[in-house]
């Protein structure tokens, strides 16, 4: 009887050891694919990982990144950022930025509704315009030219990031 109770123990203990393994994995596997700050869809051309607020987080872009240290009034650091034109991650320092441009690097509808369940426009949207990280200067005015935008510096779009 106890070598059955024992068995039974050590199963359990093996189901919920693998029930744990997968939950653990699974949030670890959406954190990579969800931004931490606006919870949508990374998209892997404008991904950017960060620190804000001592806390390291991957983000569907720039753009968000800062809104977030704004709104926090705390720290931002780019810790790594994805080339627009060739989808690789990259080092942010000698990057150059473009934002305001037409290319939304997030889907959204644009709609939230109110406690009535009636639609209203949203006002306000965190991830819009997106920034994308060019590698090559040359490459981030010709999308500036393509699609409009600020070419911005690493230093200026880390001046956006100061409470205003």
């Amino acid at each position: 009887m106890a070598k059955k109770a024992t068995i039974y123990g050590f199963l359990a203990l093996i189901i919920l050891g693998a029930l744990f393994a997968t939950g653990y994995w699974q949030m670890h596997r959406r954190t990579q694919t969800e931004c931490g700050f606006c919870l949508r869809h990374i998209n892997p051309k404008s991904h950017v990982v960060a620190e804000v607020g001592g806390r390291r987080r991957d983000v569907c872009c720039a753009h968000c990144a800062v809104t977030e240290a704004r709104q926090e009034r705390t720290s931002l650091k780019l810790i790594a950022v994805t080339d627009y034109p060739s989808g690789q991650m990259i080092s942010p320092e000698g990057t150059w930025f473009v934002e305001d441009s037409r290319v939304v690097a997030c889907q959204h509808d644009m709609s939230q509704m109110d406690e009535s369940k009636h639609a209203g426009h949203l006002a306000f949207d965190r991830c819009s315009p997106g920034t994308f990280a060019f590698r090559d200067h040359k490459a981030a005015e010709d999308f500036v030219r393509q699609n409009g935008g600020v070419l911005r510096s690493l230093a200026e779009l880390m001046s956006e990031a100061q409470p205003q």
